[in-house]
């Protein structure tokens, strides 16, 4: 990994809307029928992301999270990639499109550095 000095605060806010929207997204699926164990997995992740989520409000610094947090945040980036591409319709405007594209390649970016 780099540096986590190297994360700014334009970047734990693009990792909180990420896990943010993660969370929404796993809330809508946990409304429709799911067999019991994917039900306990997502309810599982829910957790996890909202306990990261609720001390990056809180401190707003990658250094109160510990490793395994660091790996959630990945998670987090990732699920929100798989996001932003499946609702990237013809129907958005450009201005939409750029947005999102810019929102996926900050997300990009801090998956990147935090595997590197």
């Amino acid at each position: 990994m780099k540096s986590l000095a190297s994360i700014t605060d334009k970047d734990i806010e693009t990792i909180k809307m990420a896990l943010n929207d993660s969370i929404s997204d796993m809330n809508t699926e946990l409304k429709q029928e799911l067999s019991p164990e994917k039900k306990n997995g997502l309810t599982d992740f829910k957790a996890k992301y909202t306990r990261v989520f609720e001390k990056l409000k809180q401190s707003g610094s990658m250094y109160a999270l510990a490793e395994t947090d660091l790996d959630i945040v990945a998670s987090g980036l990732i699920d929100a990639i798989e996001l932003i591409e499946d609702n990237l319709t013809d129907d958005l405007t450009d201005e939409d499109k750029e947005e999102f594209m810019g929102y996926k390649n900050d997300c990009q970016k801090l998956v990147d550095l935090l595997s590197s």
